[in-house]
């Protein structure tokens, strides 16, 4: 079977870990060459590293998507690396948990919008134009759940998801006669270190706190990073070649509800 990505060149972010980690070994796996960026350089070194073992390609860049800077670097290190850039994956993303808008701070805030939704802002902003000088590509955005449904606590959060997938939307129609096409995927609750420091979070007891949130899925389960991993991937490859300006939603159903 034909590798899905190969003689492709792309970059994901927030590959320490989670989903972004599981979507590197993926996408190298069907054949793209990657640079990888996070702040986590120990972690993120190992998944690229992990990628390389396997028989990929792939370079880590320390970055901060919150700084335009450090993007533009990652851009400019895929295409001195490998010549192009056919792909981007904006992934890295925080969470502040169980506030409410009078109890989160003016940091918190900022800090939440500068990396879930400037970050994204900062990779489309400069990858883009390489995908332009590439003659086309695609942009996947990770959005969320919390993008189109709101939750007790999460005003912050929903406010920066829902802001990614409306830029996605609109920046779906700037692109879509330029062979660029910008897609988000929406996981529910999925079982990485992000769900976990949530789960912790919270009041009760930390087993409990994650049998309720599985529950609140009809499949009662969290979601494994490479199952959305997988949809992105479909919306990064040919398979999906009439698909812009859509959400995926890995969720076990809950949004179906």
């Amino acid at each position: 079977m034909a590798e899905k990505l190969r003689g492709r060149v792309g970059l994901i972010t927030g590959t320490a870990t989670g989903i972004g980690r599981a979507g590197a070994l993926l996408f190298a796996r069907e054949g793209a060459a990657l640079v990888t960026m996070d702040v986590n350089d120990k972690l993120g070194r190992q998944t690229a590293a992990a990628v390389e073992a396997a028989g990929g390609r792939a370079i880590f860049v320390h970055g901060d998507v919150a700084k335009a800077a450090d993007v533009e670097r990652a851009v400019r290190a895929a295409v001195d690396t490998y010549g192009k850039l056919d792909l981007l994956w904006s992934n890295a993303g925080i969470g502040v948990f169980q506030r409410t808008i009078p109890q989160t701070t003016l940091e918190e805030w900022d800090r939440l919008l500068a990396v879930n939704l400037t970050g994204a802002f900062h990779v489309a902003k400069y990858g883009i134009p390489e995908l332009l000088r590439a003659g086309g590509g695609t942009v996947v955005f990770t959005a969320s759940i919390s993008s189109v449904a709101g939750a007790e606590k999460w005003a912050a959060y929903c406010a920066t998801k829902g802001g990614v997938l409306m830029l996605c939307r609109a920046m779906a129609l700037d692109h879509a006669r330029q062979n660029i096409r910008l897609n988000c995927v929406c996981p529910g609750s999925t079982d990485t270190p992000l769900q976990e420091a949530d789960m912790r979070s919270r009041p009760k007891p930390y087993q409990e706190a994650v049998r309720e949130d599985q529950a609140a899925h009809p499949m009662n389960r969290y979601a494994t990073p490479e199952e959305v991993a997988k949809a992105a991937l479909f919306l990064s490859c040919d398979d999906s070649s009439f698909t812009t300006g859509s959400a995926i939603f890995v969720d076990g159903g809950f949004t179906a509800m």
